[in-house]
């Protein structure tokens, strides 16, 4: 949404942008937490955020085991939304990962490099236990 204010350009970025997640489990209590931060004004994680161009934003993506079984081989898919590129190469941050995960990032859509802009798919690796959190991060400039 885009909405002009005393000639300057808002964006309000909300977590409507394009979000998948698939992996194999024997049950269904997989859950997906979605995050935004603006990095330039140091706001609160939320679900939205007010931004303006230059601002860095971050987005937070938490993906919860809350089955009785082992999944493995998750796979998360997000973009970089429309008005905005990435600010840096976007990778796995594997310290926000449990020990037993590996991670590989694609970017179909071109090179992952700042200014990306584009599908984003993590590739998690091996098993997330019961009750662990795997998490995955990218920061985007508004244009």
């Amino acid at each position: 949404m885009l909405i002009i204010i005393r000639n300057f350009l808002f964006l309000f970025l909300f977590l409507f942008l394009f979000l998948s997640i698939s992996y194999k489990s024997f049950s269904s209590e997989v859950l997906l937490t979605k995050t935004v931060t603006n990095i330039t004004q140091a706001t609160e994680a939320s679900t939205s955020i007010e931004a303006v161009p230059g601002d860095v934003i971050e987005y937070n993506l938490y993906v919860l085991n809350d089955t009785k079984n082992v999944i493995s081989n998750i796979q998360i898919s997000a973009s970089v939304p429309q008005f905005t590129v990435s600010a840096m190469v976007i990778d796995c941050n594997t310290s926000s990962l449990p020990s037993a995960l590996s991670c590989q990032v694609m970017t179909p859509d071109g090179i992952n490099r700042s200014g990306y802009q584009g599908l984003v798919t993590w590739k998690l690796l091996g098993n997330l236990n019961v009750g662990e959190i795997a998490k995955v991060s990218y920061q985007v400039i508004i244009k």
